[in-house]
């Protein structure tokens, strides 16, 4: 059974975390009209709610990255 062609955007927001590590969050579907403060805004809320633990127990302490990525998947064998 082929796949099918797809494309797909997520949003990506990448922490610094205590242990000196990072941890990443990706969300389907964000919306089309996000802005930086937008997404600054959501990141410092998961920051300082202490929302976020990592397997290891580590907690998320700063913004290291963030952005939207978009995904494509061409299939090449139908």
């Amino acid at each position: 059974m082929a796949l099918e062609n797809t494309s797909r955007k997520v949003i990506r927001m990448v922490f610094n975390t205590s242990d000196g590590k990072t941890h990443v969050l990706e969300f389907n579907n964000p919306r089309t009209d996000l802005t930086t403060d937008d997404v600054q805004n959501v990141m410092n809320t998961i920051i300082t709610k202490n929302i976020i633990q990592t397997k290891s127990g580590a907690t998320l302490t700063g913004i290291k990255d963030g952005g939207i990525v978009n995904r494509n998947y061409t299939d090449l064998i139908p």
